[in-house]
């Protein structure tokens, strides 16, 4: 069917169309775009619903480059995968997805879906409201994403579509462009971990793709996140690919533990993760292996930030990614990252 290619090509009619519902008018009440375009609607529907008053629109960016970048990743094609196929059967909370549909090309996609604002969740979590009870949540929340897709047999049917994580080459030439721009600035394990992942990229990305797959988010940093309630829930599913489970829970760790609590609590936080697929019937790698694969999966969180860092603020603000690569840098060091990966690449 037809897919609006921007906001200016949004129809009273394709609404109705797609929502089943009578749409008598709606506006467009704030737009932006960074990694990919969003904007808020505001609905006037023709006959009594239960559909909400504004709608959470996700589409292609206006940026020409974005797009191309988009386009080439495949990330809008797979978020609107998600939200059309799958986002009604993981048993997280995610947002309402009222509609989702993308061309196989990734050049037009677009998902309708709940405003999380207007249903009382709310943001920045691991800033605002950090304690262990809340990094539990998230980490029990992630045993119950990854044990529904554990080693699935559903990948190489219905799930096909999910790949593993991808290596992009302009990763290496943005993670140059960070070490020229910005090595002198930082501590030793920015340039450490920069040296490595150029000379390496190949192997350390099979490394981090090694152990059972499951369905992991992909990219869990505080802005991807929201709580209904107590509830953690994840949003931006551009990046849900089969992969090794500490993926996300590496990811989420070394971005959000205080430089304290990850030596206090870091592995006592991987042994409460693996408490919880146990619980669920999951074999669970042993403890040992798990960490082990957390200090892998720290440096891919890194190199994510990296790339981010080198974009300037198009994708995310510059300042939030130092603050992140602050904290990565701590923990990374802790955690003897850079060592760690060295030594297990072949």
């Amino acid at each position: 069917m037809f897919i609006p290619e921007d906001l200016q090509s949004l129809s009273k009619e394709w609404l109705s169309q797609v929502l089943a519902t009578p749409v008598a008018a709606f506006s467009v009440v704030d737009s932006h775009a960074g990694t990919t375009g969003r904007a808020l609607l505001e609905m006037q529907y023709g006959e009594a619903t239960r559909l909400p008053l504004r709608l959470f629109v996700k589409l292609p960016p206006t940026d020409e480059l974005q797009r191309a970048f988009v386009v080439s990743s495949g990330m809008g094609l797979r978020e609107s995968r998600f939200y059309s196929s799958l986002s009604d059967e993981v048993p997280v909370r995610v947002p309402r997805c009222y509609f989702a549909a993308g061309e196989d090309s990734g050049e037009q996609y677009i998902m309708l879906l709940e405003n999380l604002d207007d249903t009382g969740c709310t943001f920045q979590n691991a800033a605002n409201r950090y304690s262990m009870d809340y990094v539990h949540s998230v980490l029990k929340a992630f045993a119950a994403l990854h044990a529904a897709f554990w080693d699935s047999p559903r990948f190489a049917t219905d799930l096909s579509w999910v790949q593993p994580p991808l290596q992009h080459d302009i990763a290496l030439q943005l993670i140059a462009l960070s070490l020229e721009r910005h090595a002198a600035d930082m501590p030793p394990v920015f340039n450490a971990m920069g040296d490595l992942y150029l000379s390496r990229a190949d192997d350390i990305h099979q490394l981090w793709q090694s152990g059972c797959p499951t369905l992991i988010h992909g990219d869990v940093h505080d802005a991807n996140l929201f709580c209904d309630g107590d509830t953690p829930g994840f949003l931006d599913w551009a990046l849900v690919a089969r992969g090794s489970a500490m993926r996300d829970v590496g990811y989420f760790l070394a971005g959000t533990l205080t430089k304290r609590d990850q030596l206090e609590f870091g592995r006592k936080c991987i042994d409460y993760y693996r408490q919880q697929l146990l619980a669920l019937s999951v074999p669970a790698p042993g403890a040992d292996l798990l960490w082990q694969q957390y200090q892998w999966h720290a440096a891919y969180v890194w190199v994510g930030a990296a790339v981010t860092l080198a974009m300037g603020d198009a994708w995310q603000p510059r300042n939030y990614v130092l603050a992140s690569l602050e904290k990565l840098h701590t923990a990374m060091e802790l955690l003897g990252s850079v060592d760690a990966i060295r030594a297990a690449l072949p």
